[in-house]
């Protein structure tokens, strides 16, 4: 803290500066983060609210990460495909394990959402990439379900982030994961112009978006961060944890309200990718 009359450093909690005399305001009282509300209501039909919570959360997925006229034939899939009945019977299972959570007096609000929210993520990713492949304008790795229910103690992010980008399927990307093979030159630039990491922060990849090659424009994900910098654009960094939001928004995705754009393909990887990890890091 400041003396706001001589703006001399003071240690927290100063009532007077030692140097001008002033006096200093009492610091703030901190408010309590008030709970979040619960997603459903336990003491009603908690199945029949997860099943309706569900297809709610389909269209919008649709709207988000493909396009929102084709939710008609992601809903008629579901039903042709019989996931309809796999996404009751995991909500029946879902609500047992709710009820029974309420019932010992457990039911914290924002674990129970956090476990309705993985619910619908995982039941919509297996569904899309499992049976809905050829309805899909941008095809998703099926690597990606390898991810679902694994524990963050389990989890390698730099395997997670491989398999979510799928660069195997990206043949026109130039990208780096041995920074011993990759050019001083390009290195360099990357640290230069976008790539701001803290000392323990590990590199996972580079992906030169450059026109002439020379990375002084792309993007890189870390253990903790994606930084990035597109073509008269300022440098940008989004860390995992405090994502706040990310959209795609006509051609190119909108990350904290800043504009990220790779392809088409690459930035709605990215979207899913981030979303994951904000979950499992948050």
């Amino acid at each position: 803290m400041k003396c706001p009359e001589c703006q001399t450093q003071l240690p927290p909690g100063a009532r007077f500066c030692f140097h001008c005399g002033a006096p200093q305001p009492a610091e703030p009282k901190r408010e309590r983060k008030p709970q979040p509300k619960l997603m459903v209501d336990l003491k009603g039909d908690v199945e029949r609210q997860l099943v309706e919570l569900f297809f709610k959360a389909l269209r919008r997925r649709v709207e988000e990460e493909h396009r929102g006229e084709q939710f008609q034939a992601y809903s008629e899939r579901l039903y042709e495909s019989g996931f309809r009945d796999t996404a009751y019977r995991k909500a029946a299972h879902l609500a047992e394990e709710l009820k029974a959570l309420d019932k010992a007096g457990e039911a914290n609000p924002a674990e129970v959402n956090r476990r309705i929210v993985e619910f619908f993520e995982d039941q919509l990713d297996y569904f899309i990439i499992h049976h809905c492949q050829d309805i899909n304008d941008i095809p998703l790795p099926e690597t990606i379900l390898r991810w679902q229910g694994v524990s963050l103690d389990d989890i390698g992010l730099f395997q997670l982030v491989l398999d979510y980008l799928d660069f195997s399927s990206e043949p026109d990307e130039v990208v780096y994961t041995d920074f011993v093979k990759m050019p001083v030159g390009k290195l360099k630039n990357a640290g230069k112009y976008f790539l701001f990491p803290e000392r323990e922060e590990r590199i996972f990849l580079i992906c030169d978006q450059s026109l002439l090659g020379s990375c002084k424009e792309g993007f890189a994900l870390t253990g903790r961060a994606l930084y990035w910098k597109a073509q008269l654009q300022t440098a940008r960094k989004a860390e995992y944890r405090n994502l706040q939001s990310i959209h795609r928004e006509k051609e190119w995705l909108l990350i904290n309200g800043h504009f990220f754009h790779a392809n088409p393909s690459l930035d709605l990887k990215i979207m899913k990718l981030l979303k994951k990890l904000n979950r499992l890091l948050s």
